[in-house]
């Protein structure tokens, strides 16, 4: 069974607001979601607090009905943002404002219901203003967020004061009428003097960012170019390096009984070296392919040991060249994995191929499988050169070749092991190495059970999980 899937690289689209994207929008709501549940467990503990340990004489049904409310409301955009397709960067902001207008609203009555002014608690009012000062672009937003949370309290304060609704107080008095005017107009100065702060420093971390990702696509812009440019240029190298081969091939077979053994050896080595350019071209053709998304991953079925037995096989000849000791030791047991074969070929290859390079001669190469509960995976083993504990971290880094394997090989691409990164990220997997020096080194690949692909579809980002999820 084989099948061809599409892979897409996780692409922000431009929207019309330049700090938020369609992700970050989505990831932001989330955030606020679970601020919210934390906010309710808060006053959940609160309410036996004040009632039983601190005795205040409060609306305690009150305070519980709102406390209900909101988590029935918490509730309501929580599955807005879990399960309903995202549809525009408008409408999101649009339901971050009627959170925060709600949320302003319960405080309100939360707040009255709890002390009124003479509650510390009426600055959970500049909470939200500061909330909406960094999820919202711009000033507008944010400004009338603050002068709807001055109005709530100053209605309220207003309303308790004139006796047009009951007051409940944390004091056995009411409030006085200076007290009541310095609350007020503190709250006036630290609501909008913060906005202000929070604007600005958004306004200029916003303006940053904007450059940043003004560098970031002319980065991966020339990143592309570049990759472009060394496939046009191995595209171009391929055909030539095909023909002097084969010209090499022809000269020494057609005139073999004439030529001179110096002859034959300067032939022999032109020969040697055509080839390895030819590899380093096909190397580059693969690397760029993948780096330009032009190879899509081809998902198959098949029964692991037969076929890591049947690429092992593929090395038998070149291992023999250098009379090294190449096995393979399968599972125990049968086992189907579903793979992109093609991807997993380059691997095997790579692996396989840089272990007898790096083999003196006469050494030991194995290939093992191995089977686990998160997946199951192979490994590739040699009493090689090896690798310094500093050139673990750099080994998958495009153009890196040790200093050992310089001397050894002097021709090479160093995007063998890049491509096999990129492959293996591809599917999901994990590539690992453990290496000494002059004994060798182990690469192991792990992979999952089932082949994980994202899908071509218009859903949704991907999204937070939740404290109650």
């Amino acid at each position: 069974m084989i099948r061809q899937l599409k892979y897409r690289e996780k692409v922000l689209p431009d929207v019309a607001l330049p700090f938020h994207t369609v992700e970050t929008l989505r990831l932001r709501t989330g955030w606020y979601i679970n601020l919210r549940w934390i906010a309710v467990l808060g006053l959940i503990f609160s309410i036996p607090v004040g009632e039983v340990f601190l005795e205040f004489r409060l609306s305690y049904p009150s305070i519980i009905f709102f406390s209900s409310l909101t988590i029935l409301i918490n509730l309501f955009f929580f599955f807005i943002y879990r399960y309903l397709p995202y549809f525009h960067e408008y409408i999101e902001l649009g339901l971050l404002e009627l959170q925060i207008i709600i949320d302003l609203i319960i405080i309100s009555f939360l707040i009255h219901f709890s002390g009124g002014i003479d509650n510390p608690f009426f600055f959970l009012y500049i909470v939200q203003v500061i909330l909406s000062g960094i999820l919202f672009p711009g000033a507008l937003l944010p400004f009338i967020n603050a002068v709807l949370a001055a109005f709530l309290l100053t209605l309220w304060t207003l309303l308790e004061h004139t006796g047009a609704v009951y007051s409940y107080t944390l004091e056995e008095t009411h409030i006085s009428n200076a007290k009541m005017i310095t609350a007020l107009s503190a709250f006036y100065i630290t609501n909008f003097a913060g906005i202000y702060i929070i604007y600005s420093f958004m306004k200029v971390y916003r303006s940053l960012k904007k450059v940043i990702d003004t560098k970031s696509q002319l980065l991966e812009q020339s990143i592309e170019d570049r990759n472009k440019a060394f496939r046009y240029a191995a595209h171009e190298l391929k055909s030539p390096m095909s023909a002097i081969k084969i010209t090499l091939e022809t000269i020494k077979e057609v005139f073999k009984d004439e030529l001179k053994p110096e002859v034959k050896g300067m032939i022999f080595r032109a020969e040697k070296r055509s080839e390895q350019v030819l590899n380093m071209v096909k190397e580059i053709i693969a690397i760029t392919q993948y780096n330009l998304g032009m190879d899509k991953p081809v998902i198959e079925k098949l029964e692991l040991n037969n076929w890591l037995s049947e690429s092992v096989a593929l090395f038998k000849t070149d291992a023999m060249k250098k009379e090294i000791s190449l096995t393979f030791k399968p599972l125990h047991k049968k086992l189907e994995v579903e793979i992109d074969k093609p991807g997993m070929e380059k691997i095997i290859v790579n692996l396989i191929s840089n272990a007898i390079r790096y083999t003196p001669d006469g050494g030991e190469v194995s290939v093992e499988c191995f089977s686990r509960q998160r997946g199951f995976g192979f490994s590739v083993r040699d009493n090689g050169i090896g690798l310094e504990k500093d050139e673990l971290e750099k080994i998958f880094d495009e153009f890196y070749r040790s200093k050992k394997a310089k001397e050894m090989e002097q021709l090479g691409t160093g995007l063998g092991l890049n491509l096999v990164k990129e492959i293996v990220r591809i599917n999901n997997g994990a590539i690992t190495v453990d290496s000494t020096p002059g004994k060798g080194s182990i690469f192991t690949v792990e992979l999952p059970y089932k082949f994980i692909v994202e899908e071509e579809t218009e859903e949704d980002p991907e999204r937070l999980f939740f404290l109650f999820e």
